[in-house]
């Protein structure tokens, strides 16, 4: 059973490209005459956020590597017993 046409490589690009634009969900499904979870989905998968540039969200996993570096830093620190250690 045929679920509606394929997602192609140029619609992922569409996508990016309305969403780095600052498109709703709903706007671009519209655009791209696709229903609106579908767009979610896709949005998501390819780890984007509602109006969210692919530089942004970049950026923001930098920041958040370096967050969790920091943190693992941390646990690596900490001797056995103390806080900051997980046991195991």
């Amino acid at each position: 059973m045929s679920r509606g046409r394929p997602w192609s490589a140029d619609d992922a690009a569409r996508l990016r490209r309305l969403v780095a634009a600052g498109c709703t969900d709903g706007e671009i499904a519209g655009a791209m005459a696709r229903h609106p979870d579908l767009i979610r989905r896709r949005r998501r998968e390819a780890g984007l956020a509602p109006g969210q540039s692919r530089a942004a969200t970049v950026a923001l996993m930098r920041v958040n590597r370096r967050r969790l570096g920091r943190k693992v830093a941390g646990r690596a620190e900490a001797g056995p017993g103390e806080p900051g250690r997980e046991p195991g």
